[in-house]
């Protein structure tokens, strides 16, 4: 599954969409979280998001950090799972306070801005993608391997985060193990890519 800084989903939301092309939600007073975008250099994602956990008040900033997703591989005749970053550059923060969190990364030193300051936006991830992510990571922000049958025509997913989600499962491809998903409704909807193990089919 190849990585890439702009994902191989499309975004028809209403509100339109943020960088990477991920669906933008409606902006909310503070008060109520929200994940939003941070751009950052590429290959210094994790150690950014560390570090801003460590200068920012919780208060400002509930959580940073880089969505993965486990991506299958085959070398040497053998398949295996390597966990890769879903957006290239990029990482999200929760906050309750967007305007906060703006003036803080403006008063550090760090290679970091909020997506939409240009604009002074500070856009929100749509909540229905936001919801999505949440489910469907696991404590370490990765999102897992399903594993899925494929009986008369008809996908059964066994385990993984896709589990009751086969309504919103399009375009499964066995051979290189992924499948794309809907993560949000609405006008075209967005999808992603997400890993999936269909070993049967009959």
């Amino acid at each position: 599954m190849p990585v890439a800084t702009a994902p191989s989903a499309r975004s028809g939301a209403r509100g339109g969409s943020l960088a990477a092309g991920l669906p933008m939600g409606r902006r909310t007073p503070r008060g109520r979280e929200r994940w939003y975008l941070l751009r950052m250099p590429e290959g210094r994602e994790a150690s950014l998001c560390a570090e801003l956990k460590r200068l920012l008040p919780e208060s400002i900033l509930s959580d940073a950090f880089v969505l993965r997703k486990e991506r299958w591989m085959k070398r040497g005749g053998t398949w295996f799972l390597e966990p890769v970053n879903m957006y290239r550059g990029y990482a999200f923060a929760i906050s309750s306070d967007a305007a906060g969190l703006a003036k803080s990364l403006a008063r550090l030193t760090l290679p970091v801005e909020l997506v939409g300051t240009e604009a002074r936006s500070w856009a929100p991830l749509a909540d229905e993608a936001a919801a999505w992510y949440a489910a469907a990571m696991d404590g370490s922000h990765v999102i897992r391997s399903s594993t899925a049958v494929i009986v008369d025509g008809a996908l059964h997913v066994q385990s993984g985060p896709l589990v009751g989600q086969e309504s919103r499962i399009s375009k499964v491809d066995r051979h290189s193990r992924r499948c794309q998903v809907r993560v949000t409704d609405g006008d075209g909807g967005f999808t992603e890519q997400a890993p999936i193990d269909v070993p049967f089919k009959s």
